[in-house]
């Protein structure tokens, strides 16, 4: 096994959606190529300066029915590659996780494994 499925003990899966980073005053354009219950991988055509452990916010649309909602997620830098950036969630709004967990549900397939995670991440485990 990858060590890097070794060290998650959550499931992660890929999943491109449009976002957008806010970091030091400007905003980055990109995409989140990857999710789990507690972070994402974020990548941008811009060379972002932040370094591990630097405080982001990634703003996301939700598509709900037929209205768009936007989300912002406060996440830390925990791992940086040129212009892709591993992020852990700091605050995530309830609607938001809810809506991965569930996207994480049809892509994994794994609804048993999705909600023992999805409790453990709740209950800070």
């Amino acid at each position: 096994m990858d060590t890097n499925e070794e060290k998650r003990k959550i499931s992660r899966v890929d999943y491109t959606i449009k976002a957008q980073a806010k970091y030091k005053g400007r905003d980055y354009i990109g995409e989140i190529n990857n999710f789990s219950l507690n972070g994402f991988l974020f990548c941008t055509d811009e060379v972002m300066d932040a370094a591990e452990g630097d405080e982001i916010i990634i703003a996301i649309n939700l598509a709900d029915g037929a209205q768009d909602v936007k989300s912002e997620i406060n996440c830390t830098v925990v791992r940086k590659v040129i212009n892709i950036l591993g992020l852990n969630f700091d605050v995530i709004d309830f609607d938001t996780l809810m809506f991965l967990r569930e996207r994480l549900i049809n892509i994994n397939g794994d609804q048993d494994k999705i909600n023992d995670e999805f409790i453990n991440f709740v209950m800070g485990n």
